[in-house]
């Protein structure tokens, strides 16, 4: 094997393949990267058995053929050599030569025939969705993912299409997110994708307006952007019946401006970060929020103007849960639907129908 090609474009191939490299595999190869050059272009794939990442790039092929190169090496190589013309040689006693500049280097290769065979097929079975869409619904579900490996299931999010239809969830024990959004669909189905798949998806969209065909098997999901291939399992199992935690009235709400509310929270919760469980008090009496946090290392307490419809109503939270929802969230004013101190709190958008966060209270002393 033998090719010239662009640095930049081999640097930017391999960050993105890169992010599917295995670590401390028992099969050495999956911590490489492929390199298969035939006809005008070379194709990098990196894969972790689960996740799967390919990009091909322009390149001229001196010499057809492939190899595998350890992977975190080459990413950190090749970062160096953006603004060169870089020559890549699979040479005889297992080194990959490259060549830039008037400076050649090394690095240890991997027998090609130990790489998992990555052939991805793009069945019937679809949904389309706008790739600004897409972005939206991931960025406002991924965060209420599970990052406990001791339930799989709730390290993915649940996508439920039903007509034209699309519902996201997430959850993990103490908050949830739901997402709906229009698409277009092959047919209804159901399937768990891993939420690191999700982000993955997200860094290659580069286009708002451009619609995105996302291809999902029994197994599978499959995406092609441009020259860019992810594949990726989808996880085994059945989801948490999510609509039997959302209650369905509410004896209060109460309609506040996120940016004021977000602002309350994160200087409270400077004085709450020294506790476990962060807590920030809400004390909502007529039209005031009382937003409050104590510790030994002070006190906080602010008012924030609110619409209260119900009565008044006295909760605390986990200030990080509901400051990282506020973060992604787009809207000017957002309503917490309330029923107890101890009942779920939801949280939905005054303007906008299609999402909703659930959020868990803490338990406080009266």
């Amino acid at each position: 094997m033998k090719i010239i090609c662009d640095g930049l474009d081999l640097s930017d191939a391999v960050l993105k393949v890169s992010k599917a490299l295995s670590v401390k595999a028992v099969n050495p190869a999956l911590e490489g990267i492929k390199i298969s050059a035939s006809g005008e272009s070379v194709t990098l794939t990196a894969t972790d058995t689960e996740l799967t990442i390919k990009k091909t790039i322009k390149a001229d092929v001196l010499m057809e053929g492939e190899t595998v190169v350890v992977g975190k090496y080459f990413v950190d190589f090749v970062k160096k050599l953006e603004n060169e013309q870089v020559e890549l040689s699979r040479l005889f006693d297992a080194q990959l030569q490259i060549k830039y500049s008037d400076s050649e280097s090394e690095l240890q290769v991997y027998d090609s025939e130990a790489f998992p065979k990555t052939e991805i097929d793009f069945n019937e079975d679809y949904f389309e969705i706008s790739q600004k869409q897409f972005k939206s619904l991931v960025e406002k579900t991924v965060l209420s993912c599970s990052s406990d490996d001791s339930r799989p299931i709730l390290k993915g999010c649940l996508f439920e299409i039903e007509g034209d239809t699309l519902t996201t969830v997430a959850l993990d024990g103490f908050r949830m997110s739901v997402v709906k959004s229009p698409v277009k669909c092959s047919k209804s189905f159901k399937a768990v994708v891993p939420a690191r798949t999700l982000l993955e998806i997200t860094r290659i969209l580069d286009n708002d307006n451009a619609e995105l065909k996302i291809y999902i098997s029994k197994n599978s999901l499959s995406v092609q952007v441009d020259n860019t291939v992810i594949f990726s399992r989808l996880i085994e199992g059945e989801f948490v019946k999510y609509n039997h935690i959302l209650p369905t009235n509410f004896e209060n709400s109460v309609t506040v401006n996120k940016n004021a509310l977000l602002s309350s929270i994160e200087r409270a919760a400077i004085v709450a970060r020294n506790d476990r469980y962060n807590v920030v008090k809400f004390d909502v009496k007529e039209d005031v929020m009382t937003v409050s946090a104590k510790s030994e290392v002070g006190n906080v307490n602010e008012n924030v103007s609110v619409n209260l419809k119900g009565k008044d109503i006295t909760i605390a939270f986990n200030g990080k849960y509901i400051s990282e929802f506020l973060k992604i969230c787009n809207e000017e004013f957002i309503t917490l639907n309330l029923n107890s101190p101890i009942d779920p709190c939801v949280i939905t958008s005054v303007t906008t129908d299609g999402f909703l966060y659930l959020v868990l209270p803490v338990r406080i002393n009266a």
